[in-house]
């Protein structure tokens, strides 16, 4: 038969029993202090993340407008320079429809000094230009050939002190660079003087073509 043989609690010589005198209400006391400590953490740790959030997002709008302002100053940048090339362009655009007003309205501009030397370099000796009435031609035709059109035709009044063989005088006449028609329109004499006015038809290659429009 076993026997078994039980130990008990053995109190350490000179030490003291421990006793829990605390009452059950300084105990929920302590508890409730412990928990509201908890809590206030808790709390405080919730206000510290809620205030990063909120510093963060007020950071990043902070951010997002600096950046929207840049945005907008460069785009109303980029409109101004646009406005500044369309004015331009304006500009342009009214140059180039004047210089074709010009080129149209002036097309018909003549070398008058040099188409009136011509002829009197092909009149018989003696004979004097006292006088003439010429006008342009049409306008020319781009490509076309200048000596197919008339450029400028009208009178031209000569006198000589004495007569002059018409035929010869307006055949060298038509013989002349430029020259497409010369005939005698009239005839008067008085007091030894011959006025002679001759009907005279320059091609187009006396205009100047300065007025001409560029390509």
């Amino acid at each position: 038969m076993n026997v078994r043989r039980t130990r008990q609690p053995v109190l350490p010589l000179g030490s003291l029993p421990r006793v829990d005198l605390l009452p059950p209400s300084e105990m929920r006391r302590r508890d409730m202090l412990a928990r509201a400590r908890a809590w206030m953490v808790v709390g405080i740790a919730a206000v510290a993340v809620s205030a990063l959030l909120v510093g963060g997002a007020a950071a990043y709008h902070v951010a997002s407008s600096v950046r929207l302002g840049l945005e907008q100053a460069r785009t109303q940048q980029i409109l101004t320079g646009i406005a500044e090339l369309s004015e331009v362009s304006e500009a342009l655009a009214t140059r180039g429809d004047l210089q074709a007003l010009r080129a149209d309205a002036m097309a018909g501009d003549l070398e008058w000094t040099p188409a009136v030397a011509l002829i009197a370099s092909h009149l018989p000796a003696g004979v004097t230009i006292t006088g003439f009435s010429l006008d342009a031609g049409a306008a020319p035709v781009a490509g076309s050939d200048p000596t197919s059109a008339t450029g400028m035709s009208g009178t031209v009044t000569v006198q000589t002190p004495a007569a002059i063989d018409l035929v010869a005088a307006t055949r060298d006449l038509r013989e002349a660079p430029a020259v497409i028609a010369a005939d005698l329109e009239s005839l008067t004499a008085a007091d030894g003087v011959f006025t002679y006015t001759l009907r005279i038809a320059l091609d187009q290659s006396v205009y100047t073509g300065a007025f001409t429009a560029e390509e």
